[in-house]
């Protein structure tokens, strides 16, 4: 056995405010159930996260449901067409209230047959008449934070959160910039691009946020993306992705020389929110990257458009059949290979320029959980 090298012990190696004096979070931040606990009180439970489209959210009594690790939450337009948000509980004996989206005049429970009215009030709780002292105001529907983004709804169960544009100043502007017909497109499907990948949830996030790995590991999206003028830019709590210049002929999904996109783009917020468009007519897709658990993390949301046609179909077969499945891959076998005794940290590549293809949008991220976890309370 002497011929075989000892593992390094755990090293605690700095991560460095320039990337590229930078080391990796260490694994035991993947892998450490007790890590997870610390995400959902100091990021998960008070910070923005993508929910719907306004769209969705039309008329008095339209809502919409969404998740946040172990918190169910709908946002619901009320008598006086103002959006609100509430946790989707009652407060009886805490039944979900909402599944999905639809529209209703009042919120009743299916176990008790508790009722709330749209702005959270409860209205009737069967019998309560009898019960001395009971008091109809402390049993209402506790709210949470809604705002809007380029029309996209979010929720946020911190109650004095910044509104989203102070939390990521000039992301809208920049969407607005480079999506043709935004102000006109409209949720057309539900998209899943991994319901249950076998990741912690920063393993999701680490491989939106660096192209790195697109040549080996998307030789499609690399015949589809000029990759020397591939760009990777930070900002105040988001990063953007910019593919400027396209081919028309590729191996994923042919598009026309003439469609209204000839690029693409790929917006991370943190920490949950994906935005992006792909060459070939309007198009966007909007999805979360939330955690099930910590070694389970679904990728989902919606895909907008002005219509479904050709070219939508062709570009979604691509997104769902062959994009999709080689990131879960490369996601479940690097939580694998994050248990191993030899590893616990890496180095972030980053070139003198930043290119497109250097790490530092993943070593922004590493920041800013590390930030989260270190903060107080």
């Amino acid at each position: 056995m002497a011929h075989l090298k000892a593992v390094k012990p755990k090293s605690g190696l700095p991560i460095h405010e320039e990337p590229q004096h930078s080391y990796t979070l260490p694994s035991r931040l993947y892998l450490d159930e007790t890590i997870y606990e610390q995400e959902k009180q100091k990021i998960f439970y008070c910070n923005w996260h993508y929910a719907g489209h306004i769209s969705q959210l039309s008329k008095s009594g339209d809502y919409l449901t969404a998740t946040v690790a172990d918190e169910s939450i709908f946002i619901v337009r009320d008598q006086d067409k103002t959006l609100r948000g509430f946790y989707n509980v009652c407060r009886h004996r805490a039944h979900q209230l909402l599944e999905g989206s639809g529209n209703t005049r009042n919120i009743v429970c299916p176990y008790h047959a508790w009722s709330y009215a749209l702005d959270g009030e409860l209205r009737h709780a069967r019998n309560s008449e009898n019960v001395p002292g009971f008091d109809k105001a402390e049993f209402c529907l506790q709210p949470v934070r809604v705002d809007t983004l380029c029309d996209f709804v979010f929720f946020n169960l911190d109650p004095d959160a910044e509104s989203l544009d102070s939390h990521a100043p000039g992301l809208a502007q920049d969407i607005q910039k480079r999506v043709p017909e935004l102000g006109n497109l409209h949720v057309v499907d539900s998209v899943s691009l991994g319901s249950a990948i076998s990741a912690n949830w920063k393993v999701v996030v680490d491989n939106f946020v660096e192209c790195y790995h697109c040549a080996p590991g998307h030789p499609d999206f690399v015949s589809l993306f000029d990759m020397s003028s591939y760009q990777l830019d930070t900002y105040n709590n988001w990063s953007r992705q910019l593919g400027p210049k396209t081919q028309p002929k590729n191996t994923a999904y042919p598009f026309d020389s003439d469609a209204p996109i000839q690029s693409g783009a790929f917006w991370y917020l943190w920490p949950t929110t994906t935005i992006n468009i792909l060459p070939g007519v309007p198009n966007l897709n909007v999805l979360s990257i939330l955690p099930l658990g910590h070694e389970k993390t679904s990728f989902s949301g919606h895909q907008y458009a002005l219509e479904i046609d050709q070219n939508y179909d062709i570009r979604q077969q691509y997104l769902n059949d062959i994009l999709a499945p080689e990131d879960i891959a490369l996601c479940e076998s690097a939580q694998r290979g994050l248990k191993s005794r030899s590893y616990d940290q890496g180095r972030f590549i980053v070139d003198p320029d930043s290119s497109g293809i250097a790490e530092h949008g993943a070593h922004q991220f590493h920041r800013l959980v590390l930030s989260a976890l270190e903060s107080a309370g």
